[in-house]
């Protein structure tokens, strides 16, 4: 079932080419299609986050590490006394 513009649905129903009928059911055809795209468009996102969320925490990993590598460096700097 195809739908048809919604401005020319609007237009068609002002010139009265079609009835009120004819404009409600092509109206709830695109309120569906809306609705479908809408569903797409929250499972894309909730892809987005899981994918987000795991990136974040390999960064939070990786900065962990690198904080103990700092830290370990600043107690033991090269060629030096560790710190005290």
């Amino acid at each position: 079932m195809a739908t048809y513009d919604h401005k020319q649905v609007l237009s068609d129903y002002a010139n009265g080419k079609i009835t009120p009928e004819m404009a409600v059911g092509h109206s709830l055809q695109h309120i569906d299609k809306l609705y479908e795209a809408q569903a797409a468009a929250n499972l894309h996102r909730h892809a987005l986050e899981k994918q987000m969320n795991t990136f974040q925490t390999a960064i939070d990993r990786v900065t962990t590490f690198m904080e103990k590598l700092l830290s370990r460096h600043q107690q033991n700097p090269p060629g030096g006394q560790p710190k005290k």
